[in-house]
């Protein structure tokens, strides 16, 4: 089995494998996920192409292993002597999808998949806001009142079109910074207040308003949408990973390009 993650990995900032690491190593499995901790250490001290290619495949594995059950693991592993003894990224993917009862198509690469992760997480998210929250969340990414009013009453008359309006009114920047902050929103329901403040904090760096706006916002926050059984650990870490790889993918704009925004589920 091949890596299969690496490549969108290999995206990711150095807090954005902290983020990433911390998610994974929480407790003993027949993985080993001490190796990843001393790798993410060896790259913060010196940033090489190397160090980031090994981090970034062993940060596979230990994703991969996520998806799979301890005695499916060792078997696979120990008795097979598959280096990968995990499930493969696209079941963890597709996974991920029915949990959160998300449509995907059937072709597609596995960074394209975990963009539309974000894109849906993020349009559920909305609509899971009070009006007073939709309209601080367009305040504090600078939409004047005016927009504002233009799209809430558009949205009212089609829900559907939630994206596709966005881009229209609001243009790509806007777009791209408003759904990233409703998928972070979705991220913090997952992992917890502590880390979620974490995660808040690293992101204010670079978008201070995001800490303004999102801390509040995640704290009173209930996503009825999320409906799901989270009682597995499984699942309260793939669906945060995924969502969070779907950021990183969209950094550089989506895969699907323009047509990613326009899009109905």
């Amino acid at each position: 089995m091949s890596y299969e993650m690496t490549a969108l990995l290999m995206k990711c900032k150095a807090a954005d494998y902290e983020f990433l690491v911390a998610q994974v190593d929480s407790y003993v499995n027949f993985s080993s996920d001490k190796e990843l901790t001393c790798l993410l250490s060896a790259y913060q001290a010196l940033k090489t192409d190397k160090r980031k290619l090994e981090l970034s495949q062993i940060l596979e594995r230990e994703i991969r292993y996520l998806g799979s059950s301890e005695i499916a693991y060792a078997y696979r592993k120990y008795v097979k002597g598959n280096e990968f003894g995990g499930v493969s990224a696209a079941e963890i993917v597709s996974d991920v999808s029915k949990k959160l009862k998300i449509k995907q198509k059937t072709l597609g690469t596995l960074e394209a998949k975990v963009e539309r992760l974000v894109k849906y997480a993020a349009e559920k998210t909305f609509f899971s806001l009070t009006s007073e929250q939709q309209r601080e969340l367009f305040t504090k990414a600078g939409v004047g009142k005016g927009k504002q009013e233009e799209l809430l009453d558009k949205l009212k008359q089609n829900k559907a079109r939630f994206l596709p309006l966005l881009l229209s009114i609001l243009g790509p920047e806007i777009t791209a910074i408003i759904v990233q902050s409703l998928a972070v929103s979705a991220i913090a329901a997952f992992i917890g207040r502590k880390a979620a403040e974490e995660l808040i904090k690293h992101l204010a760096t670079r978008f201070p308003w995001w800490a303004e706006w999102l801390g509040p916002i995640v704290w009173g926050l209930s996503l009825a949408w999320l409906a799901l059984d989270l009682q597995s650990a499984a699942s309260r870490k793939t669906i945060p990973i995924l969502l969070y790889l779907g950021i990183v993918g969209l950094r550089d704009g989506p895969v699907e390009g323009d047509k990613f925004w326009e899009d109905a589920e």
